[in-house]
């Protein structure tokens, strides 16, 4: 049997369930949307932060990364934290399914769920760094990716189709989240690890050497470096985003707080002030690793880089209900386009592994965040229908709509047929069917993803070549956070400028209205903003991060 499965032992096993749980986020995309505008009524500003409520819990990455390779429970470093992890993210969404009906229990929530996910993932991380070798790193990736894609697929797959068809409700879409993270609970207790010994982690090994000092040197060396990652520091870390999460929720009421007992202080000055102190917390973090030589300097040019990437405030929600309210793309079909995107994501992972690999990692950079940056431009083709209407109702892109959307109403006849008891529809009928915008979607869908993939590898490569040695899970979870921290801001800023724009352009409208102008605007903005990173490439030395 073992030949036929990719998995050796259950530990492997274990990795592919944990790496499928993430891949299934997926599953609440739409039903979140439709909860937020249409139940409680937020605009895209708010949905933006309930945006950041997702992202903002993996910028503490370190701090998992540190508990979980210096703080071990009991006899063990990374199963007990497998076991808090998914118990905690099962039930936060449970408790959203429930009681999720306003901004500030939403979100903080949300924040909850995403906290135990996080610290799942660098538990795993960590786990999977100590079972690698040379002889299964490569299976390892391999499980952990084919996880993460057909998880986004099937769950896509449903994440519109069960609303539409009144199976289930967007709350109850959270009941399903949960069951994800539960499995990884139940299994967590079924892995093998080797039990911790806190002085063997202090202890000197050869191989390890980074200086010339002798065994007993390099063993007080070893803990005074690992001292410097105090329990103060640790704590400073949570207070931090203890104020930056209590900023977003308390919203108004911290406004007249401050205009009551401290009006020297604005919201404005308290949040740039919350997150200047986040920036501090993080130099701090990398003098710490590089007076141990665990980093260098130029990785803080490395780091800018992907910063810059990852802020690219764009349309967001508001491109959702315009597709969804104003051109009537309905629930199921925006599911099946989402889930149509995953095998462009599948295809871009193909092409960068097997062809764009052997490209130097620096002009890649360059020419995949051009050519990203320039497919933005197909958005404009979404806002302007009658554009859509020309490109789909071209021969050769209307057939390939319908080859790329045949396959989904396949999966979606055999489900209405067993499931709903529906009559038998014929699958390329179906899509042959579909509006020349859905045809451009699906196609733009897919193309979209195949190309944001060819981009994210690179950059995936990067971060893993300035990885330093020695506690990897740490050190790969800061590179991790400042990726969520530019996508945390890239959401906040998407919804912010909707506003903004709104209260400028359209002073007589509510803001939660959906305005295609303001939209097109975006959508510039997105595509200006992604070409930034390229100010650091002239300084950015790709050869320097290769490990010797």
């Amino acid at each position: 049997m073992t030949r036929w499965l990719p998995w050796q032992s259950f530990n492997e096993f274990f990795v592919s369930v944990v790496y499928f749980v993430q891949g299934s986020a997926g599953i609440t995309s739409i039903a979140g949307a439709l909860i937020l505008r249409e139940d409680l009524g937020l605009d895209f500003y708010q949905m933006g932060l309930i945006g950041v409520a997702g992202t903002l819990p993996w910028t503490v990455k370190p701090v998992f990364g540190l508990l979980t390779d210096l703080v071990p429970i009991g006899r063990f470093r990374r199963r007990p934290y497998l076991h808090v992890g998914p118990l905690i993210a099962f039930a936060c969404y449970a408790l959203i399914a429930l009681y999720g009906n306003s901004f500030e229990s939403f979100f903080l929530l949300l924040v909850a769920a995403n906290l135990g996910l996080a610290l799942t993932d660098v538990a795993t991380d960590g786990f999977i760094v100590e079972e690698s070798n040379e002889a299964n790193v490569t299976r390892l990736q391999g499980i952990t990716q084919a996880s993460i894609r057909v998880a986004s697929f099937l769950t896509a797959f449903f994440s519109g189709l069960l609303i539409y068809a009144d199976i289930l409700t967007p709350h109850q879409m959270y009941f399903l989240a949960a069951a994800f993270p539960l499995c990884t609970f139940l299994a967590s207790f079924f892995i093998h690890e080797k039990p911790a010994d806190e002085l063997k982690l202090f202890e000197y090994k050869p191989e390890d050497s980074i200086s010339t000092e002798s065994s007993w040197e390099q063993h007080q060396t070893k803990k005074v470096d690992y001292q410097l990652f105090s329990k103060g520091f640790i704590i400073a870390l949570i207070v931090i985003f203890a104020l930056i999460v209590g900023n977003i929720v308390l919203g108004g009421r911290l406004d007249t707080y401050l205009a009551e007992q401290i009006p020297w202080l604005s919201r404005i000055y308290f949040t740039t002030l919350v997150w200047a102190a986040f920036g501090a917390w993080m130099i701090a973090y990398f003098t710490k690793l590089k007076r141990i030589n665990l980093t260098t300097g130029m990785i803080f040019i490395a780091l800018l880089f992907i910063l810059l990437w990852r802020i690219n405030p764009g349309a967001g929600s508001s491109m959702f209900f315009y597709v969804k309210d104003t051109l009537g793309v309905n629930e199921k079909t925006l599911g099946f386009i989402d889930t149509i995107s995953q095998l462009g994501s599948i295809l871009g992972v193909i092409l960068a592994v097997k062809i764009f690999d052997k490209v130097k990692l620096r002009s890649l950079l360059v020419w995949t965040v051009l050519i990203a940056a320039a497919f933005g431009f197909t958005s404009f083709a979404v806002t302007r229908p009658e554009w859509a209407q020309t490109i789909g109702s071209n021969v050769l892109i209307s057939w390939i709509g319908v080859i790329i959307a045949s396959p989904v109403y396949f999966f979606d006849s055999v489900f209405q047929t067993l499931i709903v008891g529906s009559d038998w529809a014929s699958p390329i009928g179906t899509a042959i069917g579909l509006t020349a915008m859905e045809k451009f979607l699906y196609v733009q869908s897919i193309v979209g993803e195949l190309v944001f993939m060819i981009a994210y590898i690179p950059l995936l490569k990067l971060a893993v070549l300035i990885t330093p040695k020695k506690a990897e899970a740490t050190n790969y979870a800061i590179i991790a956070s400042i990726m969520n921290i530019g996508l945390a801001i890239s959401g906040w800023l998407s919804g912010f400028l909707y506003n903004k724009l709104m209260a400028a352009y359209h002073p007589e409208l509510e803001v939660s209205s959906v305005q295609v102008d303001i939209i097109e605007i975006l959508i510039w903005v997105n595509i200006v903003t992604s070409l930034t990173c390229l100010l650091v490439i002239p300084f950015l030395k790709t050869n320097a991060f290769h490990k010797k």
